[in-house]
């Protein structure tokens, strides 16, 4: 099917409450991870839970049928697992297309097999300093993954590599570096988004303590100032696409913030991840995006009957704009009628 076709088949489902087609779904190989962020809990998690090649091959073979077009490796950290390009090459076989989102810290190591399995590589990049990465992320690794992303473009130069920032208010002040180090680095690109403080999204037993990661007003003002001044000064990177984020979108994160102080509203948020998309986390559990609750769990039923019957169900109560997970979300997707976030 056409991409115009299958965006249509998204809207129509939309409407009608149906699910013609599920194009994109985001897979957890591991739940485990080797970063220590301060916006994540993944590296408590121990991954012995984890689905096995068996459950995962029956996941695999069920997505065709469902119009799925592109799998998402995220996490935890994909490359953790010790036969992920096993894994990989179960969706391969399928004909699906994969793009990977990782921390970087073992792409130097293992380059030629990414380059293998993934058309898209997703670097995590939310400091330009070693120190500042280190408190951030709580490894000492920026190096390490400059080396990483070099030897991959090295290898597959036609393997787009994308740097994504989470930006809170130990890193705010960094985004115009940031944006000048993912050119240093070679990167495709670079986006930015803020830091959720509100879900149990990302390994966590609860939300995290909003005053760990949110800005305070007067920082709010400052990153205000701050996202000025890098439309101002990055106007060819907004149009290039190198910033893959407008400058209204950009505008959007310390409005966010400013929100979060009791500041004005959030921002208006565009999704329709539920009509497009499912989560799969590393232990089964099935999500309608990475902040609402689980609609299923792959070791209960398939993800077939999931999407044709839970998936709905969730979806009839559902109101963007009203929803409070949907209001204080930080990573919408929103489909076009020509145009998805596969394509």
């Amino acid at each position: 099917m056409s991409v115009t076709l299958v965006s249509t088949l998204v809207r129509v489902g939309e409407l009608t409450n149906r699910t013609f087609v599920l194009p994109v779904v985001i897979f957890f190989p591991t739940s485990r991870c080797n970063s220590r962020c301060v916006s994540c809990d993944w590296w408590k998690a121990s991954g012995a839970d984890d689905l096995t090649l068996d459950e995962i091959r029956t996941l695999a073979v069920a997505l065709p049928d469902l119009g799925t077009r592109l799998v998402l490796f995220s996490g935890g950290e994909p490359l953790l697992r010790p036969d992920v390009f096993q894994v990989a090459d179960l969706f391969r076989a399928r004909g699906l297309t994969l793009h990977l989102h990782t921390s970087g810290l073992h792409l130097e190591l293992l380059a030629a097999e990414v380059s293998r399995s993934f058309s898209r590589v997703i670097v995590s990049l939310d400091a330009s300093s070693e120190a500042l990465y280190r408190a951030i992320r709580g490894v000492d690794a920026l190096a390490l993954i400059e080396r990483g992303v070099a030897r991959l473009r090295r290898i597959a130069p036609d393997v787009e590599v994308m740097g994504r920032s989470t930006i809170h208010r130990f890193n705010f002040r960094e985004v115009p570096r940031l944006i000048e180090h993912a050119r240093a680095m070679c990167l495709d690109g670079i986006s930015f988004l803020t830091a959720d403080v509100s879900s149990t999204a990302f390994g966590r037993q609860m939300p995290p303590r909003a005053e760990s990661l949110a800005l305070t007003l007067d920082e709010v003002a400052e990153f205000q100032e701050v996202v000025d001044d890098v439309i101002n000064r990055f106007e060819e990177a907004f149009e290039s696409g190198f910033v893959t984020d407008p400058p209204e979108k950009l505008r959007r994160l310390p409005q966010y913030y400013a929100a979060l102080c009791g500041q004005g509203a959030f921002p208006p948020v565009a999704c329709n991840a539920p009509y497009m998309s499912v989560v799969i986390e590393a232990n089964g559990t099935v999500r309608p995006c990475f902040f609402h609750d689980a609609v299923g769990h792959l070791r209960r039923e398939p993800l077939p009957a999931i999407v044709r019957r839970n998936l709905p169900a969730f979806r009839a109560t559902l109101s963007v704009p009203d929803n409070p997970v949907c209001r204080r979300c930080v990573c919408s997707m929103k489909t076009g009628w020509r145009n998805g976030p596969w394509s």
